[in-house]
């Protein structure tokens, strides 16, 4: 007879949390989907993989996992989640919080988790916790944590970018590598299906620039540790900092293209300068690099600043020096 479940799965927070038994639904069988399933067996839950479509590789390596999935239409897909009863539903970055399979959980009771929260509560399968940097945005996202990868790894602060359209992140957190940095990319998909309020997850950084975007709530960057960054004066990005629940201590700063406030990034007469990362940021400003340089090397003025400018900032929120970061920007 099976032992009767001793904490909610809401209350499981690690990967040495006791799993066993809890039953999970995941949507979506893409290459996240998988591994969340992957995951969720090795951790000896109850697992249900529901899809409108799997090819025949992912259905036979389900079946030796011992996952039997259910391929259907939405009305199928919700009738298989009521039958199974799960405790969460876990979806893969592709599928809406407007799905009707979605609905049908959360009618049910069941919570409803991103693969980013899912991975959040099992990042310490490695020894090493490297500190997150949640980066949202369609239009400069990649760009910018590609960047930034490159700022931090030049800045000897060993850094890999996983998630949307990029290495799945539940393969990340296994990458036995020392990061110092994890920039995790998500969708405004995945961003928007952020649980709010739960108070447990809480990235180093958190970053969006974007002048257009689909996310209304802050869930982004609630539990951000040090710095919102956000872009000032245009697009919605500063709203969702102001709606956001942050750590103690955390700073909103603000990326624009004008003469900086305190705590912002900005330019000065063609200098991008930052006055968010020193310590006398109320009458000093540090020197980055000039738009004629960047312009030397190849980038496209304005149109690459929200990119530059954003990676810079995550730079130096782990400290890399303007000398550093102005070395890799101007390389021809």
């Amino acid at each position: 007879m099976a032992q009767p479940l001793t904490r909610s799965i809401d209350q499981l927070r690690s990967w040495s949390s006791d799993w066993a038994g809890h039953r999970v639904a995941v949507l979506g069988l893409g290459a996240t989907g998988f591994a969340l399933v992957d995951t969720f067996v090795e951790l000896g839950c109850d697992v249900l993989a529901l899809a409108n479509e799997a090819g025949p590789d992912t259905l036979r390596i389900l079946e030796a996992l011992g996952v039997v999935p259910v391929v259907a239409g939405d009305r199928g897909l919700s009738a298989a989640l009521r039958d199974f009863a799960p405790e969460a539903l876990v979806l893969s970055p592709g599928v809406s919080g407007d799905s009707p399979v979605v609905t049908a959980a959360e009618n049910q009771g069941v919570l409803v988790w991103s693969d980013l929260d899912a991975a959040w509560r099992v990042r310490d399968k490695r020894e090493h916790l490297s500190p997150w940097v949640l980066v949202a945005g369609e239009t400069y996202g990649r760009r910018l944590a590609e960047l930034a990868a490159r700022l931090l790894n030049a800045g000897d602060v060993p850094a890999l970018v996983a998630g949307h359209h990029s290495e799945v992140l539940l393969d990340a957190l296994r990458d036995p590598h020392d990061y110092q940095a994890l920039i995790v990319l998500a969708s405004d998909n995945q961003a928007q299906l952020l649980a709010r309020g739960e108070g447990h997850r809480s990235p180093y950084v958190a970053v969006c620039v974007e002048e257009t975007s689909t996310l209304t709530n802050g869930a982004l960057f609630d539990g951000t540790q040090l710095a919102c960054v956000y872009r000032k004066s245009l697009g919605p990005s500063m709203s969702l900092v102001e709606d956001a629940d942050v750590s103690d201590g955390a700073r909103a700063i603000g990326v624009g293209f004008d003469s900086p406030d305190r705590s912002d990034l900005g330019l000065v007469e063609g200098i991008l300068v930052d006055r968010a990362f020193l310590d006398d940021r109320a009458n000093h400003a540090l020197e980055v690099s000039t738009l004629e340089e960047l312009s030397e090397a190849g980038w496209t003025i304005p149109e690459d600043l929200p990119v530059i400018v954003g990676a810079i900032a995550v730079a130096r929120a782990f400290d890399v020096s303007p000398a550093v970061i102005a070395g890799v920007l101007t390389l021809p």
